[in-house]
Formats: C-alpha cells, structure tokens, sequence
C-alpha cells in the first residue's frame, strides 16, 4: 500500500480519536499513530515465522491498527493490546470491531510491575516522549528503575527494554532513529545488540507528520543483523549490521587512521546561549556593549555570510532574563583567528575561520584549542570540511545537529597539515579532499 492510499474504513474511529486530542495532549503522551502502509510493511518482517496460535502484544496500542492488521494477516494469533489512555483503547475496541478482529485490550502501563515473556513477538510505535516532557517525579522514578535511561533519552528507550522481556527478545518496533548514535542512548544500543538483532530499517523521511526520523527494529534469532531501508515499496537491504566504536550506522562507516582524536587538541564549545533573540540581537548601529554575530546558517565551507547581526554580550543581563541561558566567556570569542561551524549542518560539516572576532549564536559551535596545544585554525578547518572526515562522521551521526563530543572524536590524521591550511585557505575544496586524504595515508 502506497502513503497517498486512503486507509481502510475500520481505522476510522482510530482517526476520530487522534483528531480528537490536541497537538499538546498527543505531544505530553507520545500518540503519533503508525501510517497504515508502515504498519503492514513491518509486519511483513516478522509475522510469518511464529507458530500457530502465537501471542502478539502491543503494549503501546493506541487505537489498535498493529493488532488489527495482524489479526486480519494471522487470525491464528491470540492478540494482547495494553495502553495506559483509556480513550485510546475505546477507539482500540472499535477499530478491531470494525476489522473483524478479536483481542484482550486492557488499560495498563506496560512499564509498571516486574516483566517477564509472556509473548512470542512484541510490535508497535511506542510513545515519543522528552524526557523534560515527563512530571519530574515520574521521570526520576522512570530513570531509577529502568538502566537504559540515561541523561536525556527518550522514553521509548525504557518500552524497548520492556518490550524485549515481555516478548523473549523478538520485536518489531518503530523508534526514532537518534538512539543510534545519541550518546545518551549508549544503554540502549548495548541492551538491544545483546539481543539477536535481524535488522534495523530507515523509513521515509515522510512517514510521519512530525518532523523526526525514524526506523524499524527487528530482533529476532535466526541470522545476521542486517541494514537497509523499508519502505512503500518493500524492504531494501543494503548490507550487515556492525556496532561501530560504540554506534550502529545504517551505512557503511568507513575507517580513519590517525593519532588520537580530534578532542585531544581542540575543544569545541557551543556559542553565546542568551536566552532571547530578540532582547539581545539586533542589526547595527553597534553600542558599546554590542559585538558583530553570526548564525549558524550563515556560515558556509570557508566563509561566514554576516547579515550585518550584532549581540549586545551582557553576561548579567542575559543570566537575570531567562533561565538555562549561557553566555560563555569573551575569550572564547574574542580571539585573533578560530573556527566556527554550523550546528545543524548534519552529515555535512560547515566549518569557516573567523578574524573578525564575532560572538556567534548558539547555532554555532566554536573553537578553542586545549591549553599549550598549537592548532593552525585553517587546518582544523580545512579537516572539518573535507570529504574523509565528512564520509566518517556522516555515517556515523546522521542527524541534523551537530553535537561537540561528535566533533572531538573525529581521528587527528598522522600526515602534516600545511597543504591542508593552504587548501582551506584558498577555498579550493578538491585540494582540501586531497591533502585530508594524504594527511590520513601517512
């Protein structure tokens, strides 16, 4: 079934319900619902291989589309669907009604009480949710109880956990695809490679009407892990699985040789956090508190395209106007030469020398080399744009912001860097893949 396909009658209640729950009560409880093509696309994955009369649970059913597309592929299958809504589950009733699919649908948080199998395969979305999304005594409970909840994952990372109890290690979920690289989601990916993973699948960008990216995990024994990509049309694969430095990319993640990291060197650090744009950042005539700024889209491969920004650096004004703002020292910044690149140029890294001092944004991140460590700026930049670099960090962090920790692990290459620096200088990017790429032979 192709996206642009009316989805069957029997999901209408289902449909009724979402349109009935506002954008904040679907964004507080994590109620994005499965496309219908995406649902029958997993299930092709892995409902064919379980025995008669099998049980499938759904632990995050919402209005029952995974139960009810199972029970009308399988309807030797015993059908188990748990969601902590009760509003959810009455749309549940319905939907399965209409299908013509019989279940056992309780009202019941799948995370309470102590799990064990008691499923042959577990499906679903489980809920989205931010942590800061969450009351502060519900999180801090969450994140005592479950190991796999560290620093600022998502909630779905604790309903993997479950779910791989409660189904003897065979899942297929759809996640949000920052778990495979996010560092806070380290506890996740050793907690699921210690499962026998088949595969993990990018799905379209537009498989959802949120704007976040997503994949379909698979675990089940039976073969190597693979990775690939599901779609509409079926499931591509495009080659094996590997856990890489701690990661799991779903591309080939190529290998830089080099002494040490990037990190050891140079420390990056994120710009000025003021808290509001609109208090502290205006176009000129400059006062004698104001500094020339940046943003991250404007900085490009070897240059900064300024729009005549300045931001008036008032570190106790900015601390006194909003909380969780960071305005960082003026050393940081007001520096002869340093490197300043886009924080959300992803798998593509923008980096520019600035001398003309400027206090970028918080969409930037700037450098400052580590104490008695010399570092030519061009250098650094010319490495940070070139095409090495890029093809390792792409493949292993994907998303759409840049973190530091991301930067400082990228290898130091062994090779002298001066034709690097010339190259960069120059903006000749064919002659900065050139000399990047004879700096790692080295």
């Amino acid at each position: 079934m192709t996206p642009g396909k009316a989805p069957p009658d029997f999901l209408r209640p289902g449909q009724d319900w979402e349109h009935s729950r506002t954008p904040s009560q679907r964004k507080l409880q994590g109620q994005w619902p499965t496309p219908w093509w995406l649902v029958q696309a997993a299930l092709d994955q892995c409902l064919d291989e379980l025995p008669r009369g099998a049980t499938v649970l759904d632990p995050s059913c919402g209005d029952g589309r995974w139960l009810a597309a199972a029970g009308l592929r399988r309807p030797d299958l015993r059908l188990l669907g748990w969601d902590l809504d009760p509003s959810a589950v009455q749309a549940a009733q319905s939907v399965l009604a209409g299908a013509g699919v019989s279940a056992e649908l309780s009202v019941r948080d799948a995370l309470e009480g102590v799990g064990q199998p008691i499923a042959q395969l577990v499906v679903g979305n489980p809920p989205f949710i931010r942590p800061q999304n969450l009351p502060k005594a519900t999180r801090d409970d969450l994140w005592a109880r479950f190991d796999v909840l560290t620093d600022k994952c998502d909630l779905y990372a604790a309903f993997v956990d479950r779910m791989l109890t409660l189904g003897g290690g065979r899942i297929c979920v759809v996640l949000g695809d920052t778990w495979l690289s996010m560092r806070s989601y380290q506890a996740l990916r050793d907690r699921v490679w210690r499962e026998q993973v088949r595969g993990i699948y990018s799905l379209p960008q537009s498989s959802f009407t949120a704007r976040v990216g997503t994949v379909l995990l698979h675990t089940a024994p039976g073969s190597s892990p693979k990775r690939g990509h599901l779609g509409p049309d079926g499931l591509r694969i495009d080659g094996p699985l590997r856990m890489v430095e701690g990661l799991l990319p779903l591309e080939e993640a190529p290998e830089l040789p080099g002494i040490g990291t990037l990190g050891e060197r140079v420390r990056f650090r994120m710009g000025v956090v003021c808290g509001s744009y609109k208090e502290f950042v205006h176009r000129g005539p400059p006062g004698t508190l104001d500094h020339p700024t940046c943003r991250g889209k404007q900085v490009q491969r070897f240059r900064i395209d300024r729009d005549g920004e300045y931001i008036r650096y008032d570190p106790a004004a900015m601390l006194a106007a909003r909380p969780y703002v960071a305005p960082k020292h003026a050393g940081l910044f007001d520096v002869p030469a340093k490197v300043v690149i886009s924080g959300a140029s992803g798998r593509t890294l923008r980096a520019a020398v600035d001398t003309q001092r400027l206090f970028p944004l918080d969409s930037c991140y700037v450098s400052e080399p580590l104490p008695g460590v010399q570092v030519d700026p061009w250098a650094l930049c010319g490495l940070l744009n070139s095409a090495p670099v890029n093809a390792w960090y792409g493949a292993r962090f994907p998303k759409a912001r840049v973190k530091a920790v991301e930067l400082h692990g990228i290898p130091w290459p062994a090779g002298p860097l001066e034709a690097l620096a010339e190259a960069a200088r120059a903006g000749d990017q064919a002659a900065v893949d050139a000399a990047a790429q004879e700096a790692y032979a080295c």
